[in-house]
């Protein structure tokens, strides 16, 4: 009688095991196909206005392009270009900075040994220009707020004949005055550029006449100038 308890029980066991291998669910499968994921790109041109001096050049990739090339600066002197950003194909935060700058003494006059420290070892940094060099920054918008003129253009424009002029009329809000050793830490573009969109940014160096003296004299600055772009989109704080 055990035998035949412990019989049925082995068959209950199997019965219970064949039930669940047996079991289907309902079902049902969906696909997808053809995924693709494409990067997108952003593409910074140029272009630049700087009448006084003719080197304007138009929209394009820069090669070495040279923005200031001046001889025989002296207290007074000031230039200015207006610089054109062009972003492709995404909205971009931007910024301008100074780069590798190297201020030379060239030696030393009279008139500059008897105010400059360092004339006994002048070596290949220890000029001044990078303190006494003012750097003004703006937007040049023009009269209206916004950018009127079109992309591609190197304004001014019907829309709007003060943007992009080369000149501060007064209406136009200044991003920064810097020495250009200052102007190595960078200034940030106002807002997010948009794709397509031209922008004109003032840029005018100064040697002041009332603050600067004969510690500048010989003195001679190299540099890059550095215009930079990075996406917005999911990038709040480019910068820091």
């Amino acid at each position: 009688m055990k035998n035949i308890i412990i019989s049925l029980g082995i068959i209950g066991i199997v019965s219970a095991v064949a039930i669940g291998a047996t079991t289907a669910y309902f079902n049902d499968t969906e696909t997808s196909t053809g995924n693709t994921f494409t990067a997108g790109t952003i593409d910074l041109k140029i272009d630049l206005q700087c009448p006084e001096s003719g080197c304007d050049f138009k929209l394009r990739d820069l090669d070495g392009d040279v923005f200031f090339k001046e001889c025989d600066i002296k207290p007074g002197d000031s230039e200015e270009v207006t610089i054109s950003w062009h972003v492709y194909d995404n909205n971009a935060w931007a910024r301008i900075r100074l780069a590798d700058i190297h201020d030379y003494e060239n030696g030393c006059t009279e008139p500059e040994e008897d105010v400059d420290t360092t004339c006994e070892d002048p070596g290949d940094v220890k000029g001044e220009l990078d303190d006494y060099l003012i750097f003004t920054l703006w937007m040049d918008e023009g009269a209206k707020a916004g950018w009127q003129c079109p992309d591609g253009g190197n304004g001014p424009c019907d829309e709007d004949k003060l943007e992009g002029d080369n000149k501060l009329n007064g209406v136009e809000t200044i991003l920064a005055t810097k020495t250009a050793r200052e102007l190595v830490d960078g200034v940030e573009l106002p807002g997010i550029l948009e794709g397509s969109t031209t922008y004109y940014l003032g840029m005018q160096w100064d040697l002041p006449f009332a603050t600067t003296g004969n510690i500048v004299q010989t003195d001679s600055l190299t540099g890059k100038i550095i215009m930079e772009v990075v996406q917005s989109r999911n990038n709040p704080n480019p910068w820091q």
